[in-house]
């Protein structure tokens, strides 16, 4: 009786080692269904509707999540410069000589176009005309600030219209300096440098150097849009900036190298540029003229951003931050975040990469709503 229980235990012993030794082996043999390892307990034999396991994908990392988020705004950027170009035509827009005289009629300023037209349509029918060009200059303006730059052409053609049927031609080239701009921001080259070319010649026969010197920047940046780039330089170097010398018209010659540097960086040409924004930079610190300081800066942080020099990008990406806020300039504010959060990103400091995404969402969504 001993002797069978002991060889009876001894045969157990020797299949629960053989099973032992074959579930081993499946196991071993058996594919790794999470090969992250997150998942180690899960039935092998189940054999019903769906997967033995569900595997999940592993946790993304914050950086990871911000370099997509990042990614995903590139080609915002675009609409971001767009936008800047088209606030500088606001801020270079020309009112006419009487414009101070239509405070009445313009008091409460009309808000729609049939306000304006009525309006317009009562001088023109009484043949004051000087009036009606005044007003639809001031209506073209208010075109522009609802967006709507063709608009504002076709109005300002009809200004034009008016102003030709008085002797006060200096609003008649002044009309065209406006249409002009828009012309360029509108990318028609050809009519740009048309009516900026009369601005020219009026300039000249009024012997005004200050406003040749302008004419020529303006010319040169149409040059440049036209990708004329050597004929573009030449009109700020040769012609421009010796005039404005002579007339010690700092605050233009400030913005005739702002439009040299321009020129240079549509030409990838950034050493160039960086050149002529620190002589800008210095004169405007020097002479007091603070008004365009933010923008220099930018386009130096931008030159130096394009560059790869992160470091000192971000330095002026900062300094010109603090002057757009004093500025109150959301928009410049917003390509700076832009550009500046790229550098923080690639720095790995994550905590500002993500507050600048915040700062830069929280703008975007203020200004095109």
């Amino acid at each position: 009786m001993q002797i069978g229980l002991k060889y009876t235990f001894n045969i157990l012993t020797i299949i629960g080692g053989l099973l032992f030794v074959t579930e081993v082996k499946a196991q071993k043999d058996t594919p790794q269904v999470d090969p992250s390892g997150y998942i180690t307990k899960y039935d092998h034999t189940f054999a019903g509707i769906g997967p033995q396991v569900y595997v999940l994908p592993t946790p993304r990392s914050k950086g990871e999540v911000l370099e997509d988020a990042y990614k995903d705004k590139l080609g915002f950027r675009d609409s971001i410069e767009h936008a800047l170009d088209f606030q500088q035509v606001q801020e270079e827009f020309k009112m006419t000589s009487n414009h101070r005289m239509l405070k009445n009629l313009l008091t409460p300023e009309p808000t729609s176009d049939e306000e304006w037209n009525r309006l317009i349509d009562n001088e023109v029918s009484r043949g004051s005309y000087k009036v009606a060009y005044g007003l639809l200059n001031a209506y073209a303006l208010y075109a522009i600030k609802n967006q709507s730059v063709k608009q504002s052409i076709d109005i300002l053609h009809t200004a034009l219209t008016h102003a030709q049927k008085t002797p006060d031609d200096f609003d008649l080239f002044l009309i065209q300096y406006n249409l002009a701009n828009l012309y360029l921001f509108d990318r028609n080259i050809k009519q740009a440098g048309h009516f900026q070319e009369l601005f020219l010649k009026n300039a000249e026969l009024k012997k005004s150097t200050i406003e040749q010197a302008n004419a020529l920047t303006k010319i040169a940046l149409i040059q440049a849009a036209d990708k004329d780039y050597n004929s573009a330089e030449r009109n700020i170097i040769r012609r421009a900036i010796p005039m404005l010398n002579k007339a010690k018209a700092y605050e233009a010659k400030i913005h005739s190298w702002q439009a040299l540097a321009k020129i240079y960086q549509l030409q990838n040409k950034h050493t160039e540029a960086q050149w002529f924004l620190i002589q800008a930079r210095d004169l405007a610190n020097s002479k007091k003229f603070t008004e365009q300081l933010a923008e220099i800066e930018y386009m130096l942080a931008s030159s130096k951003f394009i560059q790869e020099n992160c470091k000192v990008a971000q330095k002026e990406f900062l300094q010109a931050e603090k002057l757009a806020k004093s500025e109150d300039n959301k928009l410049l504010q917003l390509a700076i975040k832009d550009k500046l959060g790229q550098i923080y990103l690639a720095e790995d400091d994550l905590e500002k990469a993500e507050d600048s995404l915040e700062n830069y969402t929280t703008l975007k969504e203020e200004l095109f709503h």
